[in-house]
């Protein structure tokens, strides 16, 4: 899609020296795709809901790890062993 756009030049070789990208159009892309991902993991977070007490302690989050690692099978996760 063809676009005429008027942007700050320093701006736009700022984020070209900072990304390493050669062309204004990459920066340009890097840039929404990075809006678009901060926004979908915003989303994701936001559908889980919210914790209204935030007073758990850390014994309480050790309990959970334990719980989710009982449930995984030996050797069923990063074992490179398993094709």
């Amino acid at each position: 899609m063809r676009t005429t756009l008027d942007i700050d030049k320093t701006l736009i070789e700022k984020a070209m020296d900072i990304t390493g990208l050669k062309t204004k159009k990459a920066v340009i892309e890097a840039g929404l795709r990075e809006l678009v991902a901060a926004e979908n993991v915003d989303a994701f977070i936001n559908s889980f809901g919210t914790m209204k007490d935030l007073s758990t302690s850390t014994e309480e989050i050790r309990k959970w790890r334990e719980q989710e690692e009982s449930i995984i099978e030996p050797g069923s996760v990063n074992d490179p062993t398993i094709s």
